[in-house]
């Protein structure tokens, strides 16, 4: 019956020659395999691993994008191609270590933008077969060596070629048409089935959502029960890689280097992040992620509802460094002993109860799966699970039963032997799943903490007073809040309006809901600054990076070279507007703004910083400018950028600091929005 459904949608599909035609079912049935794998191999590999990061003596020049970066002309970087001779490369044994490692896919570039092709092909002579001494064609010995053993195998395709002379500018479509696609009507049809086509490099101007439709369908009528990326269009957000509308291009949305920060996603997904920091091989970096950290990743993304895509990046000789390949074999016994609660599992409403414990459920409802980050003690305490009564529940790895109760709170205490308190006595390292029986309970939501200028906060800075209200979705919910930065419990005061703040203040806050478990704790942080009147933006900054909020600008803290930390503020494609008010005359002398440059990841610093003052707030004066250049830099660094003016009285200023706006032409992002990360403003 399975097989006459699947049958019967590839004919609608083929005759349509349309995606439109694919229904919800069919499109469950062909995505059924990937979600169940949760777990999959990335490998980017090809001639950049022969500088391996270093370039006329920089040992620290980028692995995989090393081209681009160090503007290497064509015709030199074909010389590392002419060198690329991976003797030791053995397909058996890197499938061997997806499957010692857990993975159920692999996903290897075939071309990257480099433009350099890892197979044989027929449509240009820049391959491994003929281009270097290896005359081996890689991607058939991968996909031999993986229906071998069972493994999916997936083809790694760039959009963007740094190689091709079409593939900028007016002649693209002949890139296109007469290379780029021919090319990918090798890989798929030379190579047996392929399970995902993983485009990239989609951020070029010459790419448009249209052509994305128009690709993912030639693709789809190639290969119909073929998975597809998002970046086959221009629908992608970012590196944050969901994308934008239910409308744009894909199958699954593609985090970069995160994880979703909630569970719940409209669409699949897929993290795809590094075992290092970087995706290509790099002798000199050694920045290894632990096993523990990783293991944490792929449980929290499966929770979530997503796939984890782990990369490696093999070196010249076509070896996967040691440190990598322990990662995944350390990956791999753990998955051994816990891979129920990860392989075939579907996310639940509440995925997590506090930091440390996360939890999935079996396809057919029937087992939840709850996954401890950190070692509980002598007993586990859950809020969230109501176990079957009389059931058992076992500790994955462990053949005998554990003892549980429900004490008067609702919390289900599993108690753990002494034996178990000696770590050489657990079943695993890293992280422990308690398999049960039961159903997860309904969880009230916790309530939302708003400022007065902004609702849903976890930080905000204010200058003489604040007002904070609490809400709630549902009017039976009562909210019950502390000040001190003490848990909220029941006995806690009940919310029954707004809270006035005049000194730096920690709120948490629950919301109890009749038949529900007391929701998660809401907690924002309230400081105070006493360092201007007021500071207003004219545009909001990215909802992903609002650090404290515009006084964030004015805290006196410095932001490090993370444009993760809470002191930043990121504008993505927009400008800062800052309009700051004194509260009284001063005589001003010089103004410094301090920004961030990490251009790996799109950061720039402004093109330019404008100085204009007031009296009255009402007429700006220019008094001073700053001009910078955008140009390529390799360091992330902060930079604190000054306006010296002459001794000047004003009450009002207005600081107007200019994005870079897109990236520029010689970077790996050219088109695409560039970032403009802001932190301190001083006023002398």
């Amino acid at each position: 019956m399975k097989k006459m459904l699947v049958l019967g949608w590839i004919g609608l599909f083929l005759a349509g020659g349309s995606v439109q035609a694919e229904t919800k079912k069919a499109f469950n049935e062909r995505m059924r395999w990937w979600r169940d794998a949760r777990f999959g191999m990335f490998i980017h590999w090809g001639p950049y691993a022969v500088p391996g990061g270093v370039y006329k003596g920089n040992n620290s020049a980028a692995a995989e994008w090393i081209m681009n970066e160090e503007n290497i002309p064509v015709a030199e970087y074909e010389e590392y191609a002419r060198q690329f001779n991976p003797l030791r490369f053995d397909a058996k044994a890197w499938v061997q270590l997806a499957k010692e490692g857990g993975a159920k896919y692999i996903i290897i570039t075939s071309k990257h933008h480099d433009g350099f092709a890892m197979w044989n092909s027929q449509v240009s002579g820049y391959d491994i077969a003929e281009f270097t001494p290896f005359k081996r064609d890689v991607l058939k010995e991968l996909a031999d060596a993986c229906k071998a053993a069972g493994i999916r195998l997936g083809f790694y395709y760039s959009i963007m070629d740094w190689h091709h002379p079409d593939a900028t500018g007016e002649r693209f479509t002949e890139y296109r048409d007469n290379y780029m696609k021919p090319q990918l009507r090798e890989l798929l049809t030379g190579y047996g089935k392929i399970g995902v086509l993983w485009f990239d490099g989609e951020w070029i101007n010459e790419w448009t959502e249209p052509q994305g439709a128009e690709l993912y369908s030639f693709v789809r009528r190639l290969q119909p029960e073929i998975i597809v990326n998002n970046r086959v269009g221009k629908g992608r957000n970012g590196m944050q890689g969901m994308s934008l509308d239910n409308s744009s291009a894909g199958d699954f949305g593609t985090p970069e280097q995160e994880v979703l920060s909630q569970g719940g996603a409209a669409m699949d997904w897929e993290s795809c992040m590094t075992t290092n920091d970087s995706w290509g091989f790099k002798k000199s970096d050694n920045n290894w992620k632990s096993s523990t950290a990783l293991i944490h990743n792929l449980v929290d993304i499966a929770a979530k509802g997503g796939n984890y895509l782990l990369n490696l990046g093999p070196d010249g000789e076509g070896l996967i460094p040691d440190a990598g390949q322990e990662r995944f074999r350390e990956i791999g016994k753990w998955l051994k002993v816990n891979g129920a609660a990860i392989y075939g599992t579907r996310s639940l409403p509440e995925y997590s109860e506090g930091a440390n414990i996360r939890y999935t459920r079996s396809k057919d409802g029937k087992t939840i799966y709850a996954t401890v980050l950190e070692w509980p003690g002598k007993s586990l305490r859950l809020k969230y699970i109501e176990p079957k009564k009389k059931s058992k529940i076992y500790m994955l790895g462990r053949k005998a039963a554990l003892t549980w109760k429900t004490n008067s709170r609702g919390e289900v205490v599993i108690t753990l032997p002494a034996a178990l308190q000696r770590a050489a006595n657990r079943p695993c390292r890293h992280a422990w799943v308690f398999r049960i029986s039961g159903r997860q309970l309904p969880v009230a939501a916790a309530p939302l903490i708003s400022s007065s200028s902004k609702a849903g906060v976890t930080r905000s800075l204010f200058v003489d007073s604040e007002r904070v209200t609490l809400s709630h979705p549902s009017e039976k919910a009562v909210v019950h809040y502390t000040l001190d930065g003490r848990t909220p419990g029941q006995n806690s005061p009940v919310y029954a309006g707004p809270i006035d703040l005049t000194e730096a203040t920690e709120i948490q806050a629950v919301a109890v809901e009749k038949g529900k478990v007391i929701s998660p704790v809401a907690s924002a942080q309230f400081s105070k600054t006493t360092r201007i009147k007021r500071l207003a933006l004219e545009k909001s900054p990215s909802v992903k990076y609002p650090g404290w909020g515009e006084l964030g600008l004015v805290d006196g803290r410095q932001g490090g070279t993370d444009y993760h930390e809470s002191d930043w503020i990121g504008f993505e494609g927009e400008n800062l507007d800052a309009t700051i008010d004194l509260g009284e005359q001063k005589s001003i002398s010089s103004i410094r703004l301090s920004c961030l440059e990490d251009q790996n990841s799109w950061v720039f610093l402004p093109s330019s910083i404008k100085l204009l003052t007031s009296t009255d707030g009402a007429v700006f004066v220019q008094t001073a400018e700053w001009k910078g250049e955008i140009r390529p830099a390799g360091a992330v660094a902060t930079r604190e950028i000054a306006l010296i003016i002459m001794p000047k009285s004003c009450r009002y200023l207005r600081l107007l600091a200019a994005n870079a706006g897109t990236c520029p032409s010689w970077h790996k992002g050219a088109g695409g929005k560039a970032w403009l990360f802001v932190d301190e403003i001083i006023i002398n």
